[in-house]
């Protein structure tokens, strides 16, 4: 309650902090041209605050962190070097974004100066969906790994050295040292997915934990995407204390007919209910919205206390989140769609709704109070790197299918970095050895490069290499390896 009782009143001492006109928007005439606007829709009485959005999430073209005010200006931006996602305010008041070129987040404090950097330990790659700092000075981030499987001992016909994408919950102290660790394939049961995943497949992602957040008596609540589920996570054993949808469901919904699937997103509200984005795949027709459930543990029940569903319907297949506002407001990201975010009052009346350019979305999109005086728009890259380095590709799983995360693109980027001008060979293998292809085998100049790959191979884990020598330090030679991801 202590922690609530905190937020609660650093929510209240940032709003009445701040204003619009603390920030200085930015000189039209200084805006990049490739700097996505969005434009204002419908705007009335919001809560106070600016918008934060890490934009595009494609894969493509330059990346921006971006606050914009209630007029889609721009009062801040950065340039990153590669994409990003995630950018929002964290309770202690430092921004943080993910980096998917080093592959962990980064933290900037009020001045936006760039403060520390999270990533998860023990051998797993950090995800790109959430990331938790708590008052202590701890962190909770999500992990992945690829896992193998032989699914014919599950299903019939399953695959017997089936590539699948699994993940961990850690809790890092302020020092980094890992304290909690939550391995999904110990807990959840590999058949456990919604129809969304194809047991058959050669390669698939199973759980798909795509937020992570702390209840009120301090243990984990977790989404689940693939498998449609929220869960409740002991936070010193880490057995599961509840499930909430999909296959596992424990309780009878109340005022609800239609449950939840696919959701992005769970948040805990000050009163202990459950707030979630509902991206509704499997909703008939398919519709996204935001809903709230007030779940009770002992009698199993989850009744529908609130739900905002938009006129005409939205129906986002991925990304997207609920924010429940210090005013009362919610504030809703609708990802891939074309309307950006949508605010309404507890009523269900909207105040103020956005749009991005056509093929610009946002992964999430966020409305925080945030003071920071004489702010002027800066362009520097905010990721750069005086040695060679090899990024994880993006999108990774890459997938040629309808019902991948990624929209179904089977192209994916690979972008590395080299100090000076190098003989550069990039080539991609599969776990056998034997080379599928050569993307690069040229000399390149110092700097960021970037291929794609149109793959055109069957479901597995494939290996990009990279290596490079320095043409003006031979001895100076680099090698290194990617894993990357095919779903078909």
């Amino acid at each position: 309650m202590l922690r609530v009782l905190f937020i609660h009143i650093f929510i209240l001492y940032l709003n009445t902090l701040c204003a619009q006109s603390n920030f200085n928007r930015a000189d039209v005439d200084s805006i990049p041209s490739d700097l996505p606007l969005p434009k204002i829709t419908f705007l009335r009485n919001t809560a106070d605050g600016y918008i934060f959005a890490a934009v595009p999430y494609w894969g493509q073209g330059r990346s921006y962190l971006v606050v914009y005010d209630n007029d889609g200006k721009p009062v801040f931006y950065r340039r990153a070097s590669s994409t990003c996602t995630d950018f929002k305010m964290q309770e202690s008041g430092l921004l943080t974004y993910f980096d998917y070129a080093s592959k962990k987040y980064y933290a900037l404090d009020s001045s936006l100066s760039l403060v520390d950097s999270f990533w998860v330990k023990n051998g797993y790659t950090t995800d790109e969906h959430d990331l938790k700092i708590l008052q202590n000075g701890s962190v909770l981030l999500i992990g992945s790994d690829i896992r193998f499987y032989d699914m014919s001992q599950y299903i019939q016909g399953g695959d017997r050295n089936a590539s699948v994408v699994v993940n961990v919950i850690q809790e890092q102290d302020k020092n980094k040292n890992v304290v909690f660790e939550w391995k999904s394939y110990e807990h959840y049961g590999i058949t456990d997915v919604g129809p969304e995943v194809n047991l058959l497949d050669q390669a698939f992602v199973h759980a798909h934990i795509n937020s992570v957040d702390v209840d009120l008596d301090g243990n984990l609540v977790i989404s689940a995407r693939n498998l449609d589920e929220i869960t409740k996570i002991d936070r010193k054993t880490g057995t599961i204390i509840w499930r909430f949808g999909g296959k596992n469901n424990q309780f009878r919904y109340v005022n609800d007919s239609i449950g939840f699937s696919a959701q992005h997103a769970v948040s805990i509200l000050q009163n202990g209910n459950v707030l979630l984005y509902d991206n509704g795949l499997f909703h008939k027709p398919s519709f996204s919205r935001a809903v709230e459930y007030k779940l009770d543990p002992t009698d199993k029940t989850a009744v529908l206390n609130w739900s905002y569903r938009n006129t005409p319907d939205i129906a986002s297949v991925f990304w997207g989140n609920a924010q429940r506002l210090g005013n009362g407001n919610t504030f809703i990201s609708w990802g891939f769609s074309d309307i950006a975010a949508t605010e309404v009052d507890p009523a269900g009346n909207k105040v103020f709704e956005m749009t991005f350019p056509k093929d610009v979305f946002s992964y999430r999109v966020f409305r925080f109070p945030f003071r920071k005086r004489n702010l002027v728009s800066d362009i520097k890259d905010v990721n750069t790197t005086s040695d060679f380095t090899l990024h994880q590709n993006f999108p990774n799983p890459l997938s040629a299918g309808g019902g991948s995360a990624y929209g179904g693109n089977s192209s994916t980027t690979i972008t590395y970095n080299l100090p000076s001008r190098s003989r550069v060979r990039l080539e991609i293998f599969n776990l056998l050895g034997q080379r599928i292809t050569a993307l690069v085998e040229s000399e390149q100049s110092g700097g960021s490069h970037s291929v794609v790959w149109n793959a055109s191979v069957t479901s597995g884990v494939y290996i990009c290499r990279l290596e490079a020598t320095a043409l003006d330090n031979p001895t100076k030679r680099f090698l290194q390896v990617q894993k990357l991801m095919l779903l078909r």
